[in-house]
């Protein structure tokens, strides 16, 4: 499956170990949300976070001052994302970065790819 890009978020803060913690709390306490087993993982780098929910695969690529979000899934997958669920996606992530203090509450810095 191709990785395809989907956003790209301005951030406020850049990526530490609090953040990654944080990052990983709310993954743990949010996972119910999809309804679905999920996995997650950092690269060796500790900058690229891979979620996974079979078949999906997303990674949030950390840089200094923005992330951005890709994700891999098989074609019928993909004619299920509908601009509402893509909406929901959305709101999910803008939440991360802020519960992770990436971001002030006052976000809406969403980046259209």
């Amino acid at each position: 499956m191709k990785k395809e890009k989907i956003n790209e978020y301005a951030i406020d803060r850049p990526l530490n170990a609090a953040r990654r913690k944080k990052i990983e709390q709310f993954i743990e306490k949010n996972a119910d949300r999809m309804g679905r087993v999920i996995s997650h993982e950092w690269d060796e780098s500790g900058t690229v976070l891979s979620l996974a929910s079979d078949p999906v695969l997303w990674e949030f690529v950390f840089h200094r001052n923005r992330v951005e979000t890709y994700g891999s899934a098989p074609f019928w997958v993909k004619m299920l994302f509908t601009e509402k669920r893509r909406k929901t996606a959305d709101a999910v992530v803008l939440q991360m970065l802020q519960e992770a203090g990436f971001i002030g509450a006052a976000a809406g810095r969403k980046k259209e790819t």
